[in-house]
């Protein structure tokens, strides 16, 4: 068990740690450099450039008051939303932490009505994606991602509102 582990909303410099600590990890993971950490760099600042709380869900993990996890439901419309830049440093997984924060996310869809979810990954984080279909998310597309150059495959898993499927 982990001490010292509080999870919170947005906090200013917050989705900038967690987009840092998702380029280092995947960097060191697949080899993703410099492209990989413009354009999370650059969708987390045009989500900061849109956010709003009563649409948008942030959830910060925090580790001895140092971000090292989180989760984004990022709605521009109310009806389709995205789960985004999930993640926990690795001191922080195996401990229920990762099903909390989707848990939260998903009862902030709920809560708001939103009728479809997507996210994107690739297929070699399977506990993520166990997560992900425990939340009720289904792969919708699967195909070599072609962006990175790594030969990874990339997924799409969406989600719909009980009342819409």
């Amino acid at each position: 068990m982990v001490d010292d582990i509080s999870i919170g909303g947005y906090q200013p410099g917050g989705l900038s740690r967690l987009c840092a600590l998702q380029c280092a990890y995947y960097g060191a993971k697949f080899g993703l450099g410099a492209k990989f950490e413009s354009v999370v760099s650059a969708d987390v600042a045009e989500f900061l450039a849109r956010f709003d709380p009563d649409r948008d869900f942030v959830q910060l993990v925090q580790h001895k008051g140092e971000v090292r996890g989180g989760i984004v439901i990022d709605s521009q419309d109310c009806n389709l939303a995205r789960l985004r830049w999930f993640f926990l440093h690795d001191e922080l997984r195996g401990n229920g932490m990762g099903n909390r924060l989707v848990s939260n996310a998903m009862e902030f869809v709920m809560t708001k009505k939103y009728p479809n979810v997507f996210l994107t990954t690739v297929r070699s984080l399977d506990t993520a994606r166990h997560l992900y279909e425990k939340a009720g998310f289904t792969l919708s597309e699967e195909a070599e991602d072609q962006t990175w150059n790594t030969g990874m495959v990339g997924q799409r898993f969406d989600w719909r509102y009980p009342d819409t499927v």
